[in-house]
Formats: C-alpha cells, sequence, structure tokens
C-alpha cells in the first residue's frame, strides 16, 4: 500500500490503518523518547498527541502531498513534541532552582552526578569565563542569540555564533580528548 492510500485511509477515519499505524510505530517512538530520558508515562502521552496531530494534519489535507512515510512523518511530530517538552521542563526546573537560596551548594555536591555529569561539569567549569557566560544564557537561560549579544555587548550577531561554537567546540574536545 503507498503513502497516498494510507494518508487517503486516515482522512476517511480508518481506525483499522490507525491502529495499525500506531502499534507499527510505538516501539520506535519509544525508542527514541528513552534517548531523551523522557519518563513512560509521558512519552505516551506525547506518543498519542503525535497519533492525533497526524490524522488531523491528515483530514486539513496537510499532508497530501507527503515527501517521506507517514512512519517517518508520525515520528517527526513525535520528535517536536518531544523537544517542546523538554523546553518547557527546562524552564520549570530553572524556575524551581532560582527558589533555592544556596544554589552554590546544589551544584557543587558531585555525589549526586552520575560519572558523565561529573566529566561535563568539570570540563565546563575548565572553559573560560566568557565560554561559560554564553553556554549559560543560551542553554539554561534559554536566551536567542540575538538577546546574548546584548547583554555580553557583542557588536555583531555573527561572532557570538563563531564563539559560541568554539566554546561548544572546547567543551566537546575536553569530554573527549581522544578524537
Amino acid at each position: 500500500m503507498n503513502e497516498n492510500n494510507i494518508v487517503e485511509r486516515i482522512k476517511q477515519n480508518d481506525t483499522a490503518i490507525i491502529k495499525k499505524i500506531y502499534v507499527e510505530n510505538k516501539l520506535a517512538f519509544f525508542k527514541l523518547a528513552n534517548r531523551y530520558a523522557i519518563p513512560n508515562e509521558v512519552a505516551l502521552d506525547i506518543y498519542q498527541d503525535s497519533i492525533v496531530a497526524l490524522v488531523e494534519n491528515a483530514r486539513k489535507n496537510s499532508i497530501d502531498n507527503l515527501k517521506s512515510s507517514v512512519s517517518t512523518y508520525l515520528i517527526g511530530i513525535g520528535k517536536f513534541m518531544i523537544f517542546n517538552y523538554l523546553k518547557t521542563k527546562k524552564s520549570v526546573n530553572l524556575s524551581e532552582l532560582e527558589e533555592i537560596e544556596t544554589i552554590e551548594d546544589f551544584t557543587t555536591n558531585n555525589d549526586l552526578l552520575n560519572e558523565r555529569e561529573l566529566l561535563l561539569k568539570n570540563a565546563y567549569e575548565k572553559l573560560g569565563e566568557q565560554c561559560q557566560k554564553i553556554l549559560n544564557l543560551f542553554y539554561f537561560e534559554n536566551k536567542k542569540l540575538e538577546e546574548i549579544q546584548v547583554i555580553l555587548k557583542y557588536e555583531n550577531k555573527d561572532v557570538l555564533k563563531s564563539q559560541k561554537s568554539r566554546c561548544i567546540s572546547h567543551l566537546k574536545k575536553s569530554l573527549n580528548p581522544k578524537k
């Protein structure tokens, strides 16, 4: 059965094809969600929302000329939803951290970190102050490059992008010295 037939059957609310798509893609989606350490209950909610979005997009004729398989499209929707979840989760955690009075005690408790987190923390601490500021603003405070440019007084956004890229590169080299 080709992808156009599948889309047409989804539009007609063919529960057999929707169920087939649901069952056939569930494992692949959960493998993806596990890579991002998404709890199973949340992953299931996101997966079901992805199925609903797929059906709605088919009914709105948004995927009539689909360039990929329906499965690839569904997993793409799910990945986008996972990223949105992680983005909101990150900001919730940051606001919780702001309520903690002694953040230094929280961040220096190495006993609570696994080996990889400890390596990352040590590599981050070895970066220069400017790199730490850039990465902190970008990844932990969710600032856009334009905002960071103003905060850190960079004249040009491209210079800031290059600096951020170099900082990431230094961090990666510190984590993987063999490469």
